[in-house]
């Protein structure tokens, strides 16, 4: 039995997310899945990766652009998987299959085990039981208190993210750093991913004692979550969200969380047009017009982590017990640094034959 793993974007800088995996079963049957199907982080039509023909089917880890935004080109023929919370984003014209958010499935005779990866709300990780085991984190963290991250199995290859690089800063002094900047004279604009970290920061706000916040109509919102199961959401945060009470979005609120993240449309979008009446706090991703507004001083980026620190990305290593590890979603200037940190298992290229 063969196998082929090709990260088709993602590895070696911060992009969209797609990565083929190509395997020939005990009977002979060749399958070809593709992990993600990621748009353009820069808001632009070409994704930077082309679908190959011959793929069977497509498993998708979580909802944000950048591992899903590549659906819209991907032809009704084929089969796309995705949890139950993740297939209200996805585009209408595909073929949807249910992915379970903690547990197996059989794709084209491929056996698939997920795991929370707590990231986002039904983000997952992939675990394919071929070749000594094939693990992708898609986005992943361990320090959110709303999204949990379960523990994955043994894994001989590990495909991880690795977002924030070399990054070693907790998530406690990534929020000191943001009440820091936060202004009184103007509302405070906050673009964040409207399933990711927009409820679990309007949540730590809360827990702040700081109530004047507002989400966008398009996030995730506390009711959303009261009702939810434990192996979604942090009992935690799940009790202090059914404490709060519905609010109504306003432009001129104190604190604003709303979408898209990287600022091209919905609520960021818009009132991203009037800049110059906010006090902006981007605290992910930047693209180019996000770079040049913090370098002009014109916004602040503070990071909130729902990416791993490197000291996370070898933790998870130290769980799988892996023999390879291919670092995704960041410049890899440095593999000895990397190395250095992470051990020697690491790797530094997109193509691995098994």
């Amino acid at each position: 039995m063969t196998t082929t793993i090709n990260v088709l974007s993602g590895f070696g800088t911060k992009a969209a997310a797609a990565i083929s995996v190509k395997t020939q079963l005990e009977n002979g049957q060749l399958v070809h899945l593709l992990l993600d199907a990621g748009g353009s982080l820069e808001g632009l039509s070409d994704k930077g990766w082309q679908l190959p023909e011959d793929v069977d089917a497509i498993v998708i880890s979580h909802d944000h652009p950048d591992h899903i935004g590549g659906l819209i080109d991907v032809p009704a023929s084929v089969p796309v998987y995705a949890t139950e919370q993740v297939i209200p984003y996805l585009p209408k014209h595909l073929k949807i299959q249910r992915l379970p958010n903690r547990g197996k499935i059989d794709i084209y005779g491929v056996q698939i085990q997920t795991g929370c990866a707590g990231h986002s709300f039904g983000g997952v990780w992939l675990h394919l039981d071929i070749a000594g085991g094939i693990f992708y984190s898609g986005d992943f963290c361990l320090e959110s208190e709303l999204f949990p991250f379960d523990r994955p199995p043994k894994a001989a290859t590990a495909l991880l993210d690795a977002s924030y690089g070399l990054y070693e800063k907790t998530q406690d002094q990534a929020k000191q750093n943001i009440l820091s900047v936060l202004s009184t004279e103007k509302p405070n604009l906050m673009p964040v991913p409207q399933s990711g970290r927009a409820l679990e920061m309007a949540c730590w706000f809360e827990q702040q004692g700081i109530k004047d916040w507002v989400l966008g109509n398009d996030c995730l919102q506390p009711h959303n979550i009261a009702q939810v199961s434990d192996e979604l959401v942090c009992p935690a945060l799940k009790k202090l969200a059914s404490n709060i009470a519905p609010r109504k979005f306003d432009d001129h609120a104190p604190i604003i969380l709303c979408g898209d993240p990287e600022g091209f449309s919905g609520d960021a979008g818009r009132l991203l047009e009037h800049a110059d009446q906010y006090n902006v706090i981007y605290t992910g991703h930047l693209p180019a017009h996000a770079r040049q507004a913090v370098s002009e001083g014109k916004a602040h980026f503070v990071r909130w982590n729902v990416h791993p620190t490197s000291q996370d990305i070898a933790r998870v290593m130290d769980q799988l017990q892996c023999q390879r590890c291919v670092p995704l979603f960041s410049p890899i200037e440095d593999i000895d640094a990397w190395r250095y940190r992470l051990g020697e298992h690491l790797l530094a290229t997109s193509i691995i034959e098994l």
